[in-house]
């Protein structure tokens, strides 16, 4: 390529074939065109690299480590690589839709304060269901504190060096949502608010076969909810990581103890003035309502919808604070006496 392109497309890959030629399909056919492609192969012991090699498209660069170095030093490899203003996150097993870099890349292009640019995103193959993350800067950082909300992000090579951020191969395979709470201390992001990218989920993926996967995103949590809320007592944190994140309501005392504990974390981020309060409270009572759904789910209805256990509900002291068309829905499965 006589020119450096305006985007790199980091791809990474590790044991993909029988994915990633429709991945890399997916990038081809992208509306926008002035990208590279760089592919990493870390390693892989099956056909990926002769799937690869089936492409002569000559925005694709094909590089291969000696061995197998892991997925984050992967990464930072290919950051180093990036000819790219910017870098654009794809995996070797997912589909990025036709509008996605376009649509990002119009993003940073006219926001110059925005540093990362996530999107909406479709989960397909063993579940199908959307996922949109929260839109704005303070919202992200605040829904950090409950999971990983960016993904397939574009974001500016020179703001991630700049920064001094990298990925951490010792927090894998949570090093993306690593990578992410310590950019959002540092940097500007943003999610559009549509799907742009499909998920595949397969039983070989990281994410399915590594068994310390949900330890390693609670050690992510506690270090986050540490850095954001430094002067925080050590069991204000251990309810936070052990009862707050991880807990499932089953009475009307835990619901007590659960709205409690909100109030807790409304007042520490008031001293401590970490997110902003409308998007830290919306973001605290977001995760509430979601909590109580499935309390109500489970506690009262079980396995089948009866409009007996509709009344229950109805005044019990919670009903209201459901949102309005689940307790629609809800009603309507009660009275036709729905079955799961």
């Amino acid at each position: 390529m006589n020119k450096s392109p305006k985007v790199t497309v980091l791809m990474p890959v590790y044991n993909v074939a029988l994915y990633v030629a429709e991945a890399i399909e997916s990038i081809l056919n992208q509306t926008y065109s002035d990208f590279e492609l760089l592919i990493i192969n870390d390693g892989s012991t099956d056909s990926t690299s002769e799937e690869v090699f089936k492409f002569s498209d000559s925005r694709i660069r094909f590089v291969e480590n000696d061995q197998n170095i892991g997925l984050a030093n992967t990464l930072n490899r290919g950051i180093d690589l990036a000819r790219g203003e910017y870098i654009a996150r794809m995996d070797g097993d997912d589909i990025s839709l036709p509008e996605r870099l376009r649509k990002q890349v119009a993003i940073l292009d006219t926001h110059p304060d925005i540093d990362i640019c996530g999107a909406g995103y479709r989960f397909f193959g063993a579940k199908n269901y959307d996922v949109i993350y929260p839109q704005y800067h303070e919202e992200i950082k605040a829904g950090l504190l409950f999971g990983c909300c960016m993904i397939i992000p574009l974001f500016r090579r020179e703001s991630i060096i700049d920064a001094k951020l990298r990925y951490e191969q010792n927090f894998f395979p949570a090093e993306d949502y690593r990578f992410w709470t310590c950019c959002v201390l540092q940097l500007k992001m943003y999610n559009i608010q549509e799907t742009l990218f499909h998920y595949r989920m397969h039983p070989t993926q990281v994410s399915e076969v590594m068994t310390n996967q949900p330890q390693m995103t609670v050690h992510v949590k506690e270090m986050y909810f540490k850095s954001l809320f430094p002067q925080s007592n050590d069991q204000v944190i251990e309810n936070y990581v052990h009862n707050f994140i991880e807990t499932s309501i089953h009475s009307q005392k835990e619901i007590n103890a659960l709205d409690n504990f909100v109030s807790i974390l409304l007042q520490i981020n008031n001293e401590q003035k970490a997110v902003e309060f409308v998007a830290f409270e919306k973001t605290l009572h977001n995760f509430v309502r979601i909590t109580l759904k499935n309390y109500v789910l489970d506690t009262f209805f079980g396995n089948e919808y009866t409009f007996k256990e509709y009344l229950k509900l109805l005044f019990s002291g919670i009903y209201l604070r459901l949102p309005f068309k689940f307790r629609i829905k809800l009603l309507i499965k009660s009275l036709l006496e729905k079955k799961n």
